[in-house]
């Protein structure tokens, strides 16, 4: 009854996608967003240190 058919799939497949993708922007923004982070403390750095 709860088995996986073709049209079950077309249904269920475009949402794990955007899920799948949502979850890998998240991870790549976390990335971006440290090395922001680490730019703008070493120019803090750098300012504080003249």
């Amino acid at each position: 009854m709860f088995g996986v058919d073709k049209y079950n799939l077309i249904s269920i497949a475009p949402s794990v996608a955007v899920i799948a993708v949502c979850v890998a922007l998240v991870f790549v923004g976390i990335g971006v967003l440290k090395k922001v982070i680490a730019q703008d403390a070493e120019k803090a750095a750098a300012s504080d240190a003249k």
